[in-house]
């Protein structure tokens, strides 16, 4: 790393003195490598050591969300029946909404929110149709705006201030971001998410995200850009874009075969997405 490169990390470190912890136990799971031996019994007494994650798990576990016919007890009996990254995908949910705490009560606030939701449910959908791994895409749809949410987390009343302008007036979000407290939010995600040790993959997609299209990059940070603009376009926006794509115009960068899985009507795709979300909000 040069000179310029560890003093804009420091600066940048610097401007986050406000910014709260992430839940340990999320940061942990998040950590836990997927499919190993051992594995499936080390993540569900992780998560049973926290007794508010524990539960809302189980709460969702037993909700019309999945649908499961049978009782879930524990969570090893609902890491077996959902599958590991299932599972980490809603210890994430459930920690970023703790995470949020009364930012939620917000409603420009609650859209960030509700934008990663949104996000992470059409980034799974992406995954199924392209045949990649629809859990790991839905956490990662999930992750890529944690560093907006550690913004709104940290400078609740300023955040809530940017968004109300912004509205009135669109602007571009990360230059404004970085005008305002010193830093945008793919920096912010970028920043934490290394020094919380998670994958490379999940830190790319945070980090770039927003970033034009470039040869050889992941399918993942290329499934998750289409996921946030899709929410974008079907108005589970966080900040209003400058330049919003269309449904019709996203769905045209797909191939053809997994275009023609899709649904072919936004209303259908925002029906879908609003049900999830909806679940996810009162489980």
């Amino acid at each position: 790393m040069t000179i310029t490169h560890r003093a804009e990390r420091k600066e940048f470190a610097e401007s986050l003195t406000e910014v709260p912890s992430f839940p340990a136990v999320a940061i942990k799971v998040l950590q836990i490598i997927s499919n190993e031996r051992g594995q499936l019994r080390e993540l569900s007494d992780l998560i049973t050591s926290d007794p508010a994650i524990s539960s809302a798990i189980l709460r969702m576990a037993n909700s019309a969300l999945f649908g499961i016919r049978t009782e879930v007890c524990s969570i090893l009996q609902a890491t077996h029946m959902l599958g590991q990254e299932r599972v980490k995908g809603l210890v994430v949910t459930i920690a970023m909404k703790a995470y949020l705490n009364g930012a939620l009560e917000i409603p420009t606030l609650r859209a960030c929110w509700r934008h990663s939701l949104a996000c992470a449910i059409s980034s799974e959908e992406f995954a199924k149709v392209g045949l990649m791994e629809a859990d790991v895409a839905y956490t990662a749809g999930l992750m890529h705006d944690v560093g907006r949410l550690a913004l709104v987390a940290g400078y609740r009343k300023q955040y809530a201030d940017f968004l109300a302008a912004a509205e009135i007036q669109p602007c571009d979000a990360l230059q404004r971001e970085r005008e305002l407290f010193g830093v945008d939010h793919c920096q912010v995600g970028s920043l934490l998410m290394s020094r919380w040790k998670l994958p490379k993959m999940i830190i790319e997609v945070a980090s770039q995200h927003h970033d034009v299209p470039a040869a050889g990059e992941t399918k993942m940070i290329t499934t998750v850009r289409r996921g946030c603009k899709m929410a974008d376009a079907l108005g589970f926006y966080a900040i209003r874009p400058l330049r919003p794509r269309s449904y019709e115009e996203i769905l045209a960068q797909f191939p053809d075969r997994e275009r023609a899985r899709l649904p072919r009507e936004s209303s259908d795709f925002i029906h879908h997405i609003a049900g999830k979300i909806n679940a996810i909000e009162c489980a």
